[in-house]
Formats: structure tokens, sequence, C-alpha cells
């Protein structure tokens, strides 16, 4: 195992080692990936199930000395799970609760993942620009995202 750097997502777990596992985060690999969310929460109380994902494969790949560099991780979220990318204050204001997923956000964030909501979404659900988290990129439409992506060479993980 090389040198384990600190978590990168601070609230998010690290998957358990599996000695001799042939598959591990590999430090001379350039990481690329994309993971594409269109899901709705499992549970409406806790961060997103995708996000919760992110961060532990990032963490896994912390504690086998891989930083991925900033962008080479995004999220790109459209339909029902926009509201994972709204600030407490708009979530509190359309839901009656603040962002479950804000602290997670934020974190993936702070890591280096670009976290980008589908335009198209966005202008669905008539948010403004400022009911969503400062962390969020807003892009023309998820397809647009996710096939220019795919173009520069990120693999895809969707979301279940």
């Amino acid at each position: 195992m090389a040198q384990a750097l600190p978590k990168a997502v601070p609230s998010a777990g690290i998957p358990q080692d599996i000695p001799g596992a042939m598959e591990k985060p590999d430090p001379a690999l350039q990481y690329r990936i994309l993971f594409d969310v269109s899901e709705p929460n499992r549970d409406a109380a806790k961060p997103h199930q995708t996000f919760a994902r992110a961060a532990s494969m990032l963490n896994a790949m912390a504690a086998n000395g891989v930083r991925p560099k900033a962008g080479a991780i995004a999220i790109v979220v459209h339909g029902a799970p926009d509201n994972n990318l709204l600030t407490d204050a708009a979530h509190m204001k359309r839901f009656g609760k603040p962002n479950p997923s804000r602290q997670l956000l934020e974190e993936l964030a702070a890591a280096g993942v670009s976290v980008r909501i589908c335009g198209q979404s966005y202008l669905a659900r008539g948010y403004a620009r400022d009911e969503l988290h400062p962390a969020v990129q807003l892009d023309l439409m998820a397809m647009i995202t996710i096939a220019n992506l795919m173009a520069q060479g990120y693999g895809v993980v969707r979301d279940d």
C-alpha cells in the first residue's frame, strides 16, 4: 500500500481494506471519473447516496496514496436529485428543512470534485441562481456535460 493521505472527505467513511485485492487505487493512474446522478434520494433525511459513494471512493483513494487532480472527479446532477444542490436557506424555503447533502457537497467540492447541475432541470424547477450552493456549476444541460466529459476521457459511474 502506498503512503496514505489524510481523508479527502472528512465526514465520509473509508471502505474496509481487502488484503490481496486485485484492483486498488493506483497512484500511477490519472483518474477522470464522472458520477451521473439522476435518481432521487433513497432517504430524504440523509445525503444523496451517490454523493456518499463518491466520497467513499475518494477516501479509499486517499488511503492508498492517491489524490486525483482538482476537477478529475465530476458529479453531474439532473432531474429529481437537483434539490441536493440547494443552499440550506433555499432547501428550507422549498422543503421545510435544511439540505441534508450540504455538508457532504461542501466537503466534496473542497476535495476538488466538480459538482454540476443540468441547466434544463434548473429551469424546469424554477430555481434562482442564488438558491444553488456556491460550489455548484450551472451547465447548459446534463447530456452535453456528460458527452463532453466522456469525450475528454472520463469514465462514467451511474447512480443507483
